[in-house]
């Protein structure tokens, strides 16, 4: 009664980089280089990998009762934190489905991946809108055209600046969130999501705990167009303690500062960004993408701090095959820091990944 299906792709990426970015695998926004800021220089480099192979189990069945379900297992070898050369497996996905309930880890609720840029680069320009969680969802249809969800989401990186501080981000409370999607007439999504959650600081009896709300909304999608079905996506998103949610500020503190007082401040955050996606042929598209974000930093962040960034992206797919992809791609990404100062980072990345 069960059926199981084994997917993938195996992706090999060679990069040139010119300006010496601090991350040789994916060039995160917050890795560009700025002159001055403490960090040791370095000149550009090239780099070939394969981490971005990925490999999953898809397993359904229907259970007693007639009701379906599945559970989903993907692991790839972005292990960033081991080591260069340490390639070891990493858990992208693990999650069940019963019916319209989902439980596990995956995409977060308010993620959404119709909006993300078509890009050879990882990091894709720091342009989504939340992480993969652990959660519970219940998603159900609300009446004819429109898709709903809700859910209880742990918030792994909640962003709190404490520099020269005791203590540690201790939430009490999951993030609750949810969305509302619609299929446009043109095989496209509508998407509207938000979120409220806690940000806490334990001070771990040295100092008072201390609490704050954060909150956000994002309003996203895709739209095809033309006989080739050429598509753009766009992707925007506002609100307090906000860095938490937007992939480009995680690992710089961006949704609160624990202040001299020992009060939690939340700053506000936002992005935006589109993109084109342009079939040239059957087997050619091109890819150009750019996306923004920013935060308004609170009076006590430090100089050198990152307050906002931008990427840019433009690239060409090759399918000579169904399953083969052969790709080319520029990419350029600006971080400017609470003082202003400001560095460039320029890569030329190659690919060729053979999906299964």
């Amino acid at each position: 009664k069960a059926r199981m299906a084994i997917g993938g792709y195996v992706k090999l990426d060679y990069i040139q980089d010119f300006d010496g970015g601090y991350d040789r695998f994916q060039y995160e926004i917050q890795n560009a280089p700025v002159a001055g800021d403490g960090r040791p220089a370095q000149s550009g480099y090239m780099n070939m990998h394969a981490r971005e192979s990925r490999f999953n189990f898809d397993i359904r069945s229907i259970n007693e009762a007639g009701r379906p379900y599945q559970i989903f297992i993907e692991l790839d070898f972005y292990n960033l934190d081991r080591g260069a050369f340490n390639q070891a497996p990493r858990l992208r996905h693990a999650y069940g489905v019963m019916g319209r309930l989902l439980v596990g880890r995956t995409w977060g609720t308010q993620s959404d991946l119709f909006a993300v840029p078509a890009t050879i680069d990882f990091a894709a320009g720091d342009a989504l809108t939340g992480t993969r969680r652990a959660q519970v969802r219940w998603e159900d249809k609300l009446g004819s055209k429109f898709m709903y969800a809700l859910a209880l989401e742990m918030l792994e990186y909640p962003g709190i600046d404490a520099r020269d501080t005791i203590g540690q981000a201790s939430q009490q409370l999951p993030l609750l969130t949810g969305r509302i999607t619609k299929k446009t007439a043109a095989g496209g999504r509508l998407f509207l999501g938000a979120s409220v959650f806690q940000l806490r600081w334990d001070g771990l009896g040295a100092m008072p705990n201390s609490r704050a709300l954060g909150w956000g909304f994002s309003f996203s999608g895709r739209e095809y167009f033309g006989a080739k079905k050429h598509w753009f996506r766009w992707m925007a998103s506002y609100g307090q303690g906000w860095g938490s949610q937007i992939v480009a500020t995680i690992g710089t503190q961006a949704s609160a500062i624990v202040t001299p007082e020992g009060t939690l401040e939340t700053m506000p955050a936002w992005n935006f960004g589109g993109g084109l996606a342009l079939r040239l042929s059957n087997t050619l598209v091109a890819n150009l993408n750019s996306n923004y974000y920013a935060i308004d930093p609170s009076e006590y962040k430090e100089g050198y701090d990152m307050k906002s960034g931008i990427s840019g992206h433009v690239n060409l797919i090759w399918s000579p095959l169904k399953n083969l992809n052969v790709g080319a791609e520029f990419l350029a990404v600006q971080r400017t820091n609470v003082n202003e100062t400001q560095g460039t980072g320029r890569r030329l990345q190659f690919m060729v990944k053979y999906l299964f």
